[in-house]
């Protein structure tokens, strides 16, 4: 646990690092950079400070053990909703909803955004080695389906809050039903999800703060491009070759 607490740490120090060098202004005060900052972090550090402490509360055995004498039949469907959210920040487009970016660094920052989430979860899971309510297997601490959920829920309404607000928290939505199914299927501990949507919102807004470098990284500016993709056939090798330019 407390590798998983140092990891996080770390991450969000950087990110937070970051959003500061991109809003800094020479009329900006200490504390107006101070507060600006900080509140984008309440939400997901709160949510994953409550899934470390629920996990050393009884609350979590109670809600398994309400559910278990209840005896309900599992709704196998959050393996299909926990990927629900990032998809519709592309699908929307079929149906003329306008995102705020484009669909190239939309794709850039689902990639970040997604790596940043697989990768603390990953981390938290096996640093941790919590056992599953259903005594299956010692990785569930984070939800890893959560997590993904709420990444891709985030990226809704990063893009589409402006446009339509009710668009913008449907995403929130299905991560949340997803995250109650987890609960519900007995495979998580509420602790578990709570800490699972906390990361995934976290990883989302890292991967915005850093949208500006790695944009500039990979697409360079004016169209500048740094990555060129091409064919590659000759008399030995038929593929495709990408290089990129540093």
């Amino acid at each position: 646990m407390n590798k998983f607490i140092v990891i996080l740490t770390t991450i969000i120090l950087i990110g937070n690092q970051t959003i500061i060098a991109q809003t800094t202004t020479r009329n900006d005060t200490a504390s107006q950079r101070f507060a600006l900052n900080s509140q984008k972090w309440i939400l997901p550090v709160a949510l994953i400070s409550a899934g470390v402490i629920g996990t050393q509360l009884n609350l979590d055995s109670k809600v398994r053990d309400y559910r278990m004498a209840k005896k309900p039949n599992k709704i196998a469907i959050d393996d299909y909703t926990m990927f629900m959210p990032m998809a519709s920040v592309f699908a929307f487009d079929l149906l003329g909803i306008k995102a705020k970016h484009s669909f190239r660094q939309r794709v850039l920052v689902s990639s970040t955004s997604a790596l940043l989430c697989f990768s603390i979860t990953t981390a938290g899971k096996y640093s941790i080695g919590r056992l599953r309510p259903d005594g299956s297997t010692y990785n569930s601490f984070p939800s890893g389906h959560t997590s993904a959920a709420f990444t891709g829920a985030e990226l809704v309404w990063q893009e589409y809050k402006d446009q339509n607000f009710w668009i913008g928290i449907s995403g929130y939505a299905i991560a949340t039903l997803t995250g109650a199914l987890r609960v519900y299927n007995n495979r998580h501990w509420c602790s578990d999800v709570m800490a699972g949507a906390g990361v995934g919102i976290l990883s989302t807004k890292i991967a915005y703060a850093l949208l500006p470098i790695t944009s500039k990284l990979l697409f360079g500016t004016k169209g500048n491009n740094n990555i060129i993709a091409q064919p590659i056939i000759s008399s030995n090798v038929t593929g495709f070759g990408i290089s990129l330019r540093l």
